[in-house]
C-alpha cells in the first residue's frame, strides 16, 4: 500500500497531511513551522505508523521548500517535487474555494492519479554551479541599475566625460578611479595639471600627457548642471566607487563559473559549437544541469519555457503561437545572447554555420530578427543535447 505525505509549503511554515492509497487519513492536516523540532515531531508521528512506503509531495516554491527538502531527503524518502501548474490545474473548482488544507488534500489526489519522477538531488558540481550563475545575474542586474545612475550623474556634474571615455571605457577601471577622485568639472579645473598627469601616468595609460591637458581643457570650458558643493557630486563619486566593485565581482563569479564548468563533462562538446564561448557554455552547464536527464527535445524546450504556446478555438488551431516563457528565464536570456553573437561573428567572418543559414531562411520566411533569432535558439539547444547524447552513448 502507498502512502502519501502531502506538504502545501508556505514561507516559514507549511500545511502537512498524511494520507494511504485507499483514502484513509493517517495524520489530519496540521500546521509545521520550519524548525528542527517540528520536523522530528512529523517524523516520529510517521515512524510511530510503521508504514512500509512513504512518498512526500510537494510543489516548487523558488526557495520556501528548500528546509523540507533537504529534511526528507536526508531520511531517505521518496520525494516528489512537481511544477506549481500542475497544483493549480487540480485544484480547479466551481466554488473557487482555497485553503491550506484542501490544497494538501489535492497534492494527495494529484499523486495518486498521475505519474512522476522522483526528485534526485543534483551532483554538489551542478548546485555550486547554479548557485554562482543565480548569484552572477544578480550582481549583473544590480550594476546594470548603478551603471544607469552612474552615466545620469555624470552628464549633472561634467558631461565631457562622455568625450573624454567614449562608449564602454567610460566603466573602465581608469575611468572609475578618475572620476571617483574628480567628480566635478570645477575639481579638475582647480587641480594642477602634473597632478592629473601622474594620476593617469599611475594606471599606465599610454597618452597620459595629452589626456589630462585634453581634459583640463575640456573642465574649463565644461557648464554642468550642479555646483561643486552640490551632493550630487559626492553621489557620483560613491556611485564610480560602486560600478567598480560590482564589476570586480562579476568577475570574480564569472572565473568561478568557468574554472567549476570545465570540471564537467559536457564542457567540452558545448564549447565546441562555434560562436559558444567559455562563459556562455559555463552558464548553460550550470543552468541545465546534468543534461542527461532531458529524454529528448521536448522536455528541454519545455524546461527553458521555448515551446510554443497552442490556442484553439472552434477550428481555429494556432499551432505556432509565441513560445511560453514558463520555463528557465536565464536559459533563454544566454541562448539568445550566444545565437546573437553566432550570427554577428558569421556574419563578419563569412564562415559557413548551420545556426547562422537557418537564421537567413526565418529571416527570408519574413520572420523579424527577434523572433529568427529566438527560432535559432532551439536549434542551439537541439545541438547541445545532440552533442551530449552522444558523449553518454
Amino acid at each position: 500500500m502507498h502512502n502519501c505525505l502531502a506538504i502545501d509549503v508556505a514561507k516559514g511554515k507549511s500545511m502537512v497531511t498524511l494520507i494511504s492509497s485507499c483514502g484513509e487519513v493517517l495524520i489530519e492536516p496540521y500546521e509545521v513551522n520550519h524548525s528542527i523540532n517540528d520536523f522530528s515531531n512529523l517524523l516520529n508521528r510517521i515512524k510511530n505508523l510503521k508504514l512500509d512506503n512513504v512518498s512526500v509531495i510537494m510543489e516548487s516554491t523558488g526557495i520556501y521548500h528548500r528546509p523540507i527538502e533537504r529534511f526528507f531527503l536526508e531520511n531517505n524518502f521518496k520525494v516528489f517535487i512537481i511544477n506549481p501548474i500542475y497544483g493549480k490545474m487540480q485544484k480547479r473548482n466551481i466554488r473557487k474555494t482555497k485553503t491550506d488544507k484542501e490544497d494538501c488534500l489535492n497534492l494527495v489526489n494529484l499523486f495518486f492519479t498521475n505519474t512522476f519522477k522522483e526528485y534526485n538531488k543534483p551532483d554538489q558540481l551542478y548546485l555550486d554551479l547554479n548557485a554562482l550563475s543565480r548569484q552572477y545575474f544578480a550582481l549583473d542586474e544590480l550594476c546594470v541599475n548603478i551603471k544607469n545612475r552612474y552615466r545620469n550623474l555624470i552628464y549633472l556634474c561634467f558631461p565631457e566625460y562622455e568625450e573624454i571615455f567614449k562608449g564602454n571605457t567610460i566603466y573602465s577601471n581608469l575611468a572609475l578611479e578618475f572620476i571617483e577622485s574628480f567628480p566635478h568639472a570645477d575639481i579638475i579645473s582647480n587641480t594642477r595639471i602634473d597632478r592629473l598627469q601622474n594620476f593617469l601616468k599611475n594606471h599606465d595609460f599610454r597618452y597620459w600627457k595629452m589626456k589630462a591637458i585634453k581634459i583640463k581643457e575640456y573642465a574649463s570650458n565644461s557648464y554642468p548642471s550642479v555646483n561643486v558643493n552640490d551632493e550630487l557630486v559626492s553621489n557620483l563619486s560613491q556611485i564610480a566607487r560602486l560600478v567598480n566593485e560590482y564589476q570586480k565581482a562579476i568577475d570574480i563569479v564569472k572565473y568561478k563559473i568557468i574554472f567549476l564548468a570545465k570540471k564537467s563533462k559536457y564542457f567540452k562538446p558545448i564549447n565546441s559549437i562555434y560562436g559558444v564561448g567559455e562563459f556562455s557554455t559555463s552558464i548553460i552547464i550550470a543552468e541545465l544541469g546534468d543534461i542527461n536527464r532531458f529524454h529528448n527535445i521536448k522536455e528541454l524546450t519545455a524546461y527553458c519555457g521555448l515551446d510554443p504556446s497552442i490556442k484553439q478555438s472552434g477550428r481555429s488551431v494556432n499551432v505556432h503561437g509565441p513560445i511560453s516563457k514558463s520555463g528557465n528565464k536565464y536559459m533563454r536570456k544566454i541562448l539568445y545572447i550566444a545565437c546573437s553573437n553566432i550570427i554577428t561573428v558569421v556574419g563578419r567572418t563569412k564562415v559557413e554555420n548551420d545556426i547562422e543559414i537557418y537564421y537567413r531562411k526565418k529571416r527570408n520566411e519574413g520572420k523579424h530578427h527577434y523572433a529568427a533569432t529566438i527560432a535559432c535558439t532551439t536549434k542551439l539547444l537541439r545541438k547541445i543535447l545532440a552533442l551530449c547524447k552522444q558523449l553518454d552513448k
